[in-house]
């Protein structure tokens, strides 16, 4: 059986809508990811899913 990649999640920085791919950490064998501290472009430290980003933007316009 042929290993499937698995994609990391992403998050939408809600300063300028770039998208980042979630930083992995590793613990007991298990792992998750986390949105960056800060955001490269525009130094917000603000992300939203991107699974929950339609939603998110939706409610705040």
């Amino acid at each position: 059986m042929a290993h499937q990649p698995e994609e990391p999640d992403r998050y939408v920085c809600e300063g300028c809508q770039a998208i980042y791919a979630g930083t992995a950490h590793s613990q007991d064998g298990d792992h998750s990811f986390e949105p960056p501290t800060e955001c490269a472009a525009c130094g917000s430290t603000s992300f939203v899913e991107f699974a929950d980003w339609t939603h998110h933007s939706a409610r705040e316009s």
